[in-house]
């Protein structure tokens, strides 16, 4: 199967810039500006990187502007006219290395022979960081230049970045300039001609060994690097359910959420996990964990590869989660405090036993511990068992929303709260998957502290919850955070609070948007135009998929649909999903260097659970409930691995809108 026209966007539907559009490969990733037909800037390969790279092929002296473009996620392919000169480029990233091969045919298409100059500019500076966290590396030391056997090099001690072609080159006379010119050709009317460049960042011996592999075949390098990557999609849908509907926009959607399962996973022998999941990737930003980004698809990690999913869950419970948000490339933790962890950690392990019924995981011994007795540590982290019940209080270093404004959601916060009952039901579950009493009433501390909490915190008349600053005084924050709290059953609200807190979502007055929810209520005095992500004009890529699945598990199938009706359009647009999109306009956060978040494949999580109904109960059986979007008629789900079987759903509606479920 070629995966080419499931994941390829072309140019005309790409709302893109052209700064945030790159490719990688799980070793290299690589900005690749789409409006220059031959353009390569900033090279991030843990540890080595050259943010102030920059490689221009020039056409008889001038750049040649991208009239068109297809990405792919293994290939960019670029065509713009010069004059009577047209010119087609393919980048294509070299399967397992730092190393990457770009093809250029050149045409005449001219009434006369003419001469043809290419010219090559190269430049950057080179540097090396063991430990990469959100913020791409910066200032790599300055480079030597240095030209052998046809090879242009940039170099800092052993590390080198090589560049090479099928063209005759010749540098100028000052190679620091880093000009590299080209034999004439002479390519006859109607005619085209082609060459070959390549260019490898590694240690001296590794890069300069790509580029005379590439240089030996160039073409069955390229392909055989096309070849690699149809297999990891044919790994990726082994493995991963994957759908067929009527709706082309759910279909696309779905499809670009899951390519972020590839584009994020890292295979370098310098990092500890093999694979490393990271939460950006397309132009080196955010090449570590964040706990919270890969929690967001939680009930995926298991499907895709059981090892991994307890491998990261290991490695999250081996540092402290009370002083950290991230895992280092090296594995060790990157703080400060994200009080989401909790949640998000129970999540992937109650996920991972409740989806492959290994049961035996939680007995497994962990730093003098089992996996179930950290988990109980996490639920009850920061509870005091001197009292039935307590509000945390998360202090005062906003670090849960990180608003950007003077006003804060700081203190004891309503939404963590009732995400606590919910983490101590999640690991009653697992005490009794495994027929072992906790040494603490779960369920009682769950039920005493939702009580406490409405009685406290919940406002009948506001139909919201209230938050308690340092100093004691109340206030109410409309954040989208709550509603991560419906959808669970009676485990953290009442009925009378679940219908209160859905109609201010559904609201268009204040989170409900043309294109997708509001992170912050546009009546909150919070609400800030400049903060897409927590505190306003949209939000966090999961945010708005969690809180549909959220109210597809509670019921309200009708708000659900409304909602992720409205969603769709991203997957037609855009290539992969950044830190966060727009809810009233169809647009992306453009001022954020996470431009390829891991979070991004909650869609799919939120289509295969959500929409399909899927449910599994303490016994490991598997059920379904599933309902259509309003203009949907045929969904097919195919594939879906869970607790040791594999399942064909196929939901329908007939001429008179009933839907009919037939499950294999």
């Amino acid at each position: 199967m070629k995966y080419s026209s499931i994941f390829a966007i072309n140019g005309k539907d790409c709302i893109l810039e052209p700064e945030d559009c790159g490719i990688v490969n799980g070793h290299l990733c690589m900005v690749t500006p789409y409006n220059d037909v031959a353009h390569i800037q900033s090279l991030y390969a843990p540890p080595l990187f050259s943010d102030d790279f920059f490689l221009y092929v020039r056409f008889n002296g001038k750049r040649v502007w991208t009239t068109d473009y297809v990405w792919e996620p293994d290939m960019l392919t670029r065509r713009g006219d010069s004059g009577n000169w047209h010119v087609q480029t393919g980048l294509v990233l070299m399967a397992g290395r730092r190393a990457a091969m770009l093809h250029c045919t050149v045409s005449n298409n001219g009434e006369e022979d003419a001469e043809l100059n290419v010219q090559y500019e190269m430049t950057g500076a080179l540097g090396r960081q063991e430990t990469w966290q959100f913020s791409r590396p910066i200032k790599a030391p300055f480079a030597t230049h240095h030209w052998a056997d046809g090879v242009f090099s940039l170099a800092v001690a052993d590390d080198r970045i090589a560049l090479a072609s099928t063209l005759q080159l010749t540098p100028q006379e000052h190679l620091k300039a880093g000009l590299l010119d080209a034999a004439p050709l002479i390519v006859p009317a109607g005619h085209s001609v082609e060459f070959w460049t390549f260019l490898a960042i590694d240690e001296c011996a590794a890069s300069f060994e790509s580029i005379e592999t590439m240089r030996k075949n160039p073409q069955e390098s390229f392909d055989a690097s096309r070849r690699a990557w149809e297999k990891l999609c044919d790994a990726l849908f082994a493995a991963m359910p994957d759908i067929e509907s009527d709706s082309e926009a759910l279909t696309k959607l779905y499809h670009r959420s899951l390519l972020h399962l590839l584009l994020n996973e890292w295979s370098v022998p310098e990092f500890k996990l093999k694979p490393f999941y990271t939460t950006g990737s397309i132009n080196g930003c955010c090449t570590c964990c964040y706990l919270w980004n890969y929690g967001e698809p939680y009930r995926l990690w298991s499907i895709l590869s059981p090892t991994s999913a307890k491998e990261h869950i290991r490695a999250f419970l081996s540092v402290d989660l009370a002083n950290c948000y991230a895992l280092a490339t090296d594995g060790g933790p990157i703080g400060p405090y994200y009080p989401v962890n909790q949640e998000k950690i129970i999540l992937l392990t109650h996920t991972y036993v409740m989806q492959t019924g290994d049961k035996k995981f939680l007995d497994e011994s962990l730093n003098g511990k089992s996996v179930l007795e950290h988990l109980l540590e996490q639920a009850l982290l920061h509870d005091d068992l001197a009292k039935p019940a307590v509000l945390v209080d998360y202090g005062d270093g906003n670090h849960h929303l990180e608003l950007r404004g003077k006003l804060r959601y700081d203190g004891i916060l309503p939404d963590l709260n009732l995400r606590r009952c919910v983490n101590y039901h999640l690991v009653q579950e697992l005490y009794d998957v495994m027929g072992i009493k906790p040494p603490v009433d779960l369920i009682q501390r769950a039920e005493n502290l939702k009580q406490l909490i409405h009685n406290e915190l919940y406002s009948p008349q506001d139909g919201w919850f209230f938050a308690v600053a340092r100093d004691g005084s109340r206030y109410l924050r409309y954040t989208i955070q709550m509603f991560k709290a419906l959808g669970w059953g009676d485990w953290a609200l009442t009925s009378e609070s679940e219908k209160a807190l859905t109609a201010h979502l559904m609201n268009p007055k204040e989170f409900l948007g043309r294109y997708g929810i509001h992170s912050m209520s546009k009546l909150d005095p919070a609400y800030d135009e400049r903060d897409v992500d927590n505190g306003g004009p949209g939000a966090c890529v999961s945010f708005a998929p969690a809180v549909v699945d959220r109210l597809y598990q509670c019921g309200a199938t009708a708000d659900a649909s409304e909602i992720m009706s409205r969603l769709l359009w991203k997957g037609g647009v855009l290539p992969y999903f950044g830190d966060s999109q727009r809810a009233d306009v169809m647009d992306y956060w453009r001022k954020t260097p996470l431009q390829c978040d891991i979070e991004g494949a909650a869609f799919v999580q939120t289509i295969v659970f959500g929409m399909l109904g899927t449910r599994i109960g303490r016994d490991f059986a598997v059920t379904f409930n599933p309902s259509l979007l309003d203009g949907v008629n045929y969904l097919h789900v195919k594939n879906l691995r869970l607790c040791g079987k594999i399942y064909d759903v196929t939901v329908e509606r007939d001429g008179q809108g009933k839907i009919k479920v037939r499950c294999s």
